[in-house]
């Protein structure tokens, strides 16, 4: 009988992505996992900067099984505490969004499965007992028999098998075409008006939304500036960006004081679809990159897909594998 690989599958990022990959991998059986994270604390990129929204709805509906899936476990509560708020997909429907927000307008349809995700709670929880590295940077990979090794500042791992989840990162470090955009967020300050437990407004066409947040309003426009990894200069014209969108959408908002701000990255590929399973070039080589913004909703089932490729399934579909990038 041949001897058992004691050497771990090594998972570059902590974020959402690779916690999840981690946590499926541990649920199907492989003990073996290690998870790497260039910051003094996971989730501090892409996953700790997001807007906290499970919104199922996919305009790509290739998409929309993990969005489902992801969606009806963030529902179950297992993981982390989710705020079934609704949410109101402005032109997709004949809703009064006026009806849930009397400052705003327009006509929508109500997803009532949608709401607020705790971010912080739900990687917590796919952390749980593993077997986590902070503070080191992944400088580059060895191909070695049947395996890799993993060199890094100050450490070298050795790996039976590599997940690339390292979001911004993950086109520079594993030569991909994957491109960061960086996305401004505001809160605005407190009103009592606000309903604190009403849905998000989404509105797809006008580029922009908005949710209750912390008694005020958390607003986007919904930009996206190409940006080198982990870079989050700040771009005051989106801010007037967005106020001219409102106006002309939303003005029952009326003008409103920020209060806060901050800008996160998502990661795409040309094709805005992600970057998902087995890379052909390198045997042992996995991808769970490219999310574009779907992170929170989809890590799921994501994880659990990318975690049956490592284990020797193909589950991952073809639009979505790394081949179509090569």
């Amino acid at each position: 009988m041949a001897a058992r690989d004691e050497r771990p599958v090594v998972i570059v990022g902590a974020g959402i992505a690779g916690a999840s990959v981690a946590w499926h991998l541990r649920r199907l059986g492989e003990a073996a996992v290690c998870l790497v994270e260039r910051e003094a604390q996971p989730g501090a990129h892409s996953t700790g900067r997001n807007a906290a929204m499970l919104r199922e709805h996919m305009e790509d509906p290739r998409l929309a099984p993990w969005a489902l899936r992801g969606a009806q476990a963030l529902r179950e509560g297992g993981l982390c505490a989710f705020r079934r708020s609704g949410g109101l997909l402005v032109g997709r429907g004949r809703e009064a969004v006026g009806r849930y927000h009397r400052q705003a307008r327009g006509e929508a349809r109500f997803a009532p499965g949608d709401g607020v995700v705790d971010v912080a709670g739900l990687l917590a929880a796919y952390l749980r007992g593993a077997r986590l590295h902070t503070g080191v940077t992944v400088l580059a990979l060895e191909p070695e028999a049947g395996g890799w090794r993993v060199h890094a500042d100050g450490a070298t791992l050795l790996a039976r098998a590599v997940v690339n989840a390292a979001g911004p990162w993950a086109g520079e470090l594993f030569g991909l075409p994957l491109t960061p955009r960086n996305r401004h967020l505001f809160v605005s300050a407190p009103d009592p008006e606000i309903d604190r437990t009403g849905p998000f407004v989404w509105d797809l066409e006008g580029g922009y939304y908005f949710r209750p947040e912390s008694g005020g309003w958390l607003l986007c426009a919904c930009d996206e500036t190409a940006a080198a990894p982990g870079a989050y200069a700040e771009r005051e014209e989106v801010l007037l960006d967005l106020g001219a969108k409102l106006a002309r959408h939303q003005p029952g908002l009326g003008d409103l004081r920020v209060v806060r701000r901050w800008v996160g990255q998502r990661t795409f590929a040309p094709d805005g679809l992600p970057v998902l399973g087995a890379d052909p070039r390198r045997p042992g080589l996995f991808h769970a990159a490219g999310l574009g913004g779907h992170g929170i909703t989809w890590a799921h089932a994501v994880g659990e897909d990318v975690a049956r490729e490592v284990l020797g399934a193909r589950v991952i579909p073809d639009f979505a594998r790394v081949d179509r990038l090569l």
